[in-house]
């Protein structure tokens, strides 16, 4: 690999280091100070009058270093502060020499000596001894200049803040703000808790999951939406006050104000209700942002967010109506609301696949929510949209639940909550309605959850805030992703590049071995079973994926395993069409078991071929351990798709299908639903391969069949 000339001079460095038996990577550093206390010693000597009595040591990054002759000046930088340090030749003697020869910005050494104060008043470290502890390899950005790619700043994180310390007091502030909610409420009788972060169900919040697969206990399983039903559910322990700072995971959108990956605080009080529960936030919100910032009048990219009067208190359905014309409390039902809002011409995000109460929501967040600047409780959601919340006591069309709402983003939600086991076990089954017709965003039922609640729940209210939103107002930042040290982020073409040439030379260059599977069979032999054993109807798709397969094997360096590659393609559901009805009716282990090694069993194939054969099916929990067994995993359900992305082609050929095409349908989750996407997308976790290139490998090689299918 070709690296860089300032790489090589400093990899030359290193090694020359040592030659001289030096250990550029040490295990420690001696720090008696930090940065910030030395800059605040009073009454500093001049340098002629500086003690010689090494009496502090200080460790950090070296972030400057400029030479004069015989004296040379840098800045070392710890977590505290960044201070000067000066190298004098008569003060290190040979010492000297070697700093300027071995030092380079972005190294981390070890300074000892004393304070002066330099004549143009500047606090300064006199360095009698130092030590190298850790060797930069490669440069840090200038520091003038910085990092002002955003990429790379979320990307690299490290080298935007070791040259903007802005931005590293940025995420310093996003833990003081956590320590002073964790102590306004821990003053207030609140209990810390931990609830788990996978769940066998789906709940806490409307929204789309990341679902997982569990092999031991062979079933899916979901990362946490929200933690509100474990939450309640440590009440039910007897916990009154309870609260967690938990990391929540939503299969949505990224954009300014949505994350998949973010942390909220979450609460709940015995005892209390909605109207208790607004008068506690606002005096938790203005307490900690003014803790925070020093004032509750907050810039935010050129207006002013005034969070020190009394919140308002708006009905959801005034403000749509003050904005739109549309009265929610009169059209009452999905059909009704949806006419309305045809009517006024307004266009509503997933209009078609939302329910009634996220058909509001969405609503209220197009007409509404845009022009919400300083801080409102919004209250009186529909019940349709709150199912966890308690019923109105005087309007059960509504429920007792709040939002606060500022800079047209919600910062959090709360409400009384439902304690009624009856009403939310119907609550639950109309969100599963909502969920079979379409709406991903539809919660599942907990049956755990309701089994705490038939045993007794007190009253209570409860509470949820996005705390990176909340950072991005009091830090004036636009996107959540700037208040998050390591957002995320999709794998760089470098990083591609690198793990695809990884794979190419997988058993030689990397050193890694992957098993080689003999099948024990030809060709023939397997083409034989299948046209004994497979409906012709789905024959088309075996030879697709075996066709994709031996593609596949070229691409990822298993050129020479082409032939199993291609056998496990054209094998993988070989006993599909006599397994299928036992298999979605009664046993869904059925597929991929004992039929399919009694069909193998005839042209004698070799177990670790069945083995390949039975991991691509998830149902069994095998580890998916070798690009081969990865590679079918993903292209078998992406084979499946782009032969339905063909016949709804006006001329039903293959050939005029594109990568876009196939790409627009993927995300349209209507369109061949029974395709697992999920599966599909394991080509980028698991073999670091786009989706698009995936599509257009996959597509490559069934095109060049597709004639014999009629496609």
């Amino acid at each position: 690999m070709n690296q860089p000339k300032e790489v090589q001079d400093r990899l030359k460095k290193v090694q020359e280091l040592r030659d001289m038996g030096i250990n550029p990577y040490q295990d420690r550093g001696k720090q008696t100070h930090f940065n910030e206390d030395l800059l605040n010693i009073e009454n500093l000597p001049d340098i002629e009058n500086v003690s010689a009595k090494l009496d502090i040591s200080i460790c950090g990054r070296l972030l400057l270093f400029r030479e004069h002759g015989k004296i040379s000046f840098g800045k070392l930088r710890d977590e505290s502060a960044e201070i000067q340090i000066c190298f004098m030749k008569d003060v290190l003697d040979e010492d000297y020499k070697f700093a300027k020869k071995y030092l380079d910005l972005g190294d981390f050494i070890e300074a000892q000596g004393d304070m002066f104060l330099t004549h143009k008043g500047e606090p300064t470290l006199l360095v009698r001894k130092f030590k190298l502890i850790s060797k930069a390899i490669r440069p840090l950005p200038e520091k003038f200049h910085g990092v002002s790619d955003i990429e790379i700043q979320y990307r690299k994180r490290y080298l935007q803040t070791s040259t903007d310390r802005q931005a590293f007091d940025r995420f310093r502030k996003r833990t003081i703000l956590v320590q002073k909610i964790r102590d306004f409420l821990n003053e207030n009788r609140f209990m810390e808790v931990t609830t788990p972060t996978l769940s066998s169900s789906a709940s806490g919040a409307l929204a789309k999951p990341f679902t997982t697969f569990h092999n031991a206990t062979k079933s899916d399983f979901y990362l946490r939406i929200a933690p509100e039903t474990a939450l309640k559910k440590a009440v039910a322990c007897g916990f009154e006050r309870v609260y967690e700072f938990a990391i929540n995971f939503r299969n949505e959108g990224l954009d300014p104000s949505h994350l998949p990956e973010f942390m909220m605080l979450e609460f709940y009080a015995s005892y209390w209700n909605y109207e208790d529960l607004m008068d506690f936030t606002e005096k938790m919100i203005k307490k900690v942002i003014q803790e925070t910032s020093g004032t509750l009048k907050i810039q935010h990219q050129g207006k002013t967010i005034d969070f020190s009067g009394e919140y308002p208190r708006v009905s959801m359905r005034d403000l749509i109506f003050k904005d739109c014309g549309i009265d929610i409390y009169i059209e009452k039902d999905l059909d009704s609301l949806k006419k309305a809002i045809l009517d006024k011409g307004i266009k509503v995000k997933d209009f078609d696949n939302l329910g009634y109460g996220n058909l509001i929501d969405n609503l209220y967040k197009k007409v509404s929510r845009p022009k919400i600047i300083n801080p409102i409780f919004l209250i009186n959601h529909p019940v349709e949209l709150s199912p966890l919340a308690r019923m109105n006591d005087e309007n059960p069309e509504i429920v007792d639940r709040f939002q606060l709402v500022c800079n047209t983003w919600e910062i959090l939600n709360a409400y009384s909550e439902l304690t009624d086991p009856v009403d939310q076990k119907q609550r639950f089954m109309q969100q599963a309605e909502y969920k079979t017709q379409g709406d991903d965003e539809a919660m599942m039922i907990d049956f755990s959850f309701l089994d705490a609640m038939e045993h007794g729940f007190p009253p209570m209210a409860g509470f949820g805030m996005g705390i990176e939103r909340l950072l991005c107002l009091i830090l004036d930042q636009e996107n959540l992703r700037d208040v998050v040290l390591f957002p995320m982020t999709k794998s760089s073409q470098e990083e591609i590049d690198a793990m695809q040439k990884l794979g190419q030379s997988a058993g030689q260059q990397s050193g890694i071995q992957e098993p080689v599977v003999s099948p024990g069979f030809t060709r023939d032999q397997a083409v034989e079973i299948v046209k004994k054993y497979v409906d012709p109807k789905l024959q088309p798709h075996l030879f697709f994926v075996e066709a994709a397969m031996r593609k596949l094997a070229d691409h990822y360096g298993f050129s020479d395993q082409k032939e199993v590659w291609g056998l496990a393609g054209l094998l993988h559901d070989v006993d599909w069409s006599i397994t299928e009805e036992e298999t979605m009716n009664s046993n869904p282990l059925a597929h991929c078991g004992e039929k399919l090694e009694e069909i193998l069993g005839e042209i004698n194939a070799s177990q670790e071929f069945v083995e390949v054969l039975r991991s691509h099916y998830k149902e069994h929990g095998l580890p998916v351990d070798t690009t081969l067994k990865k590679a079918l995993y993903s292209v078998d359900e992406l084979c499946g798709l782009i032969v339905a992305v063909t016949l709804v082609r006006p001329s039903k050929q293959m050939a005029d299908v594109k990568v876009s095409s196939v790409k627009k349908k993927f995300k349209d989750k209507g369109f061949a639903s029974n395709v697992d996407r999920n599966l599909i997308l394991t080509c980028e976790d698991w073999l670091n391969t786009p989706i698009q290139d995936m599509i257009a490998l996959a597509l490559e090689s069934m095109k060049e069949i597709a004639n014999e299918y009629g496609m």
